[in-house]
């Protein structure tokens, strides 16, 4: 495996372990959800731009609450 394809999966575990809604410390979403995010994250930077540490965790949180809030919001009345 190349030196990305480690830290993708590494960070994959580690942001998943703050935010899927088993056991999660922060459980907001499910595994595809926050997977998804993560890959949309992945995409719309240069690898070499992405450090995959806690600042870009939180930036992969607020995409997902982003989404979550807009979903809500088409609900309210």
């Amino acid at each position: 495996m190349n030196k990305y394809a480690i830290k993708i999966n590494e960070f994959q575990e580690y942001v998943l372990s703050f935010y899927n809604n088993v056991d999660g410390i922060y459980p907001i979403a499910t595994k595809e959800f926050i997977i998804q995010h993560i890959n949309f994250y992945l995409e719309s930077l240069p690898l070499s731009q992405i450090c995959f540490d806690s600042l870009d965790r939180e930036r992969i949180r607020f995409q997902m609450e982003e989404e979550m809030n807009a979903y809500k919001a088409q609900f309210k009345y």
